[in-house]
């Protein structure tokens, strides 16, 4: 068994997503340990750092770079700040871990790809639903066969819309004046990565509408986005996200020798309940909850001792980036 020291992270970000799913999820690691936060606000960063046990914070990023004990960094910045400092991370020779989206758009999405390349860190997408044990067990019985060839997937991913939510308080973290309102660099890109990670293949041909209802309401709308996709191998793809205050996420995969459907597994925890049926009969299996930042910062350690890729990689992030992309304009000018 291992006994080196966990590895040492700097946490770029002191909004809601550090707090409740970040630092926590630092804490619960096995090999990986906050050892700084950094944020615009220094008052705001020291407290922070103080209610989760971080010896350090600051707002000078490039100092806490500077420190020899920080071998990791996780940016959970408001969107619009991400490229900046993924590529201060990578200058400083860093690995960093990017919550989505990378950058506002493919082609900077590409580049801050190509900057951690050439400064030789490995870059990794925040890309949590890869890291629910029950995902992994569907993933492995696709891989291997248990349905036969995937002929269709379905996923719904919408943010259960609670108490306090409103378009203001999306809008601290990223861009609402977006076709998608803010839901493609929300739990759209989560959706697009479970697709393309579950059948390991590519989407193309994208076509998206849009419906949203009970507009004046306190918490803003109710929005759905209806995505449709065909896999390279042929699969038909259809992805649900947005917001909802009711809403049925969840996964199903149809294929030639049998199904999938995962249930209670999409969200910012672990666990679920996956159900098998095929020509050898049926089969339930739980995961209890867990979790998943935890096994997400694990993972990505064991990644940059082996010298890379991460678990979701730079490049499934600028994947993810496309697709996206290609969602927004097809909300806007209806093609594919």
């Amino acid at each position: 068994m291992s006994t080196s020291a966990p590895a040492g992270w700097l946490v770029v970000g002191t909004g809601r997503h550090a707090e409740k799913f970040g630092l926590p999820g630092l804490a619960g690691a096995r090999s990986a340990t906050a050892a700084a936060v950094c944020g615009s606000d220094p008052g705001r960063a020291a407290a922070v750092a103080g209610r989760h046990g971080v010896p350090r914070s600051g707002a000078d990023l490039g100092a806490l770079l500077a420190d020899p004990a920080i071998s990791h960094v996780y940016v959970c910045s408001a969107n619009a700040a991400h490229e900046r400092h993924v590529a201060a991370a990578a200058g400083a020779g860093k690995h960093v871990l990017c919550e989505k989206p990378l950058a506002p758009g493919t082609a900077a999405a590409v580049r801050l790809a190509e900057c951690c390349d050439r400064a030789g860190v490995v870059l990794g997408t925040g890309f949590h639903l890869r890291h629910n044990e029950i995902h992994g067990h569907a993933h492995r019985l696709i891989a291997d066969g248990a349905i036969g060839t995937p002929v269709s997937l379905r996923v719904g991913y919408l943010h259960a819309i609670r108490q306090g939510d409103s378009t203001a308080r999306l809008a601290t973290s990223r861009s609402v004046a977006t076709p998608s309102r803010g839901s493609m660099s929300g739990t759209g890109a989560h959706a697009i990565d479970l697709a393309r990670w579950l059948l390991d293949d590519e989407l193309t041909g994208v076509t998206a509408r849009m419906s949203e209802m009970d507009g004046s309401a306190e918490h803003g709308p109710h929005r759905v986005i209806e995505i449709a996709a065909t896999a390279g191998r042929g699969a038909l793809v259809t992805i649900a996200v947005g917001r909802a205050r009711y809403p049925a996420n969840g996964i199903t995969v149809i294929g030639t020798r049998g199904r999938i459907t995962v249930s209670e597994s999409i969200g910012n925890h672990g666990g679920g309940t996956i159900r098998l049926v095929s020509g050898t009969g049926e089969s339930t299996v739980h995961v209890e909850p867990h979790d998943v930042y935890a096994a997400q910062f694990d993972a990505f350690v064991a990644a940059t001792a082996r010298g890379g890729p991460a678990s979701a990689s730079g490049a499934d992030g600028v994947a993810a980036q496309r697709l996206a992309d290609a969602v927004e304009q097809a909300l806007t000018e209806g093609v594919s």
